[in-house]
């Protein structure tokens, strides 16, 4: 699997990527992506050293419900869709995401708050 960049784009790529695989891959990915985010992360999009950082320093109970969202919403195909709000330079974030069995979408959000 390619690295791409962790944005709007970057997602859409890895979206399509990953929907290509057949459905024990793409199981497989999820389960990795639910067990390790953080390395899972780190493997398939290109981070900053910022954005790695950030995403050390998560607590766990953070980790693993974002975790179990987006796997559920990857496992099962849904269109995941992200948006960024605030500055292009953070110096702290919140992210979050949502699923909608309704809709088959997942909804990650990323607000960039300058301090």
């Amino acid at each position: 699997m390619t690295q791409v960049p962790f944005s709007p784009t970057g997602i859409a790529l890895k979206q399509h990527e990953l929907y290509g695989l057949d459905d024990d891959q793409l199981l497989q990915e999820a389960r990795h992506l639910q067990t390790d985010i953080v390395s899972w992360s780190i493997q398939h999009f290109i981070l900053d050293d910022y954005q790695k950082g950030w995403l050390l320093q998560t607590d766990d109970k953070f980790r693993v419900e974002f975790a179990k969202t987006v796997a559920k919403g990857i496992s099962n195909r849904y269109d995941i869709n992200i948006e960024f709000i605030g500055p292009p330079r953070p110096k702290s974030k919140n992210i979050g995401a949502r699923d909608s069995d309704i809709d088959r979408r997942i909804d990650i959000s990323v607000i960039r708050i300058s301090t």
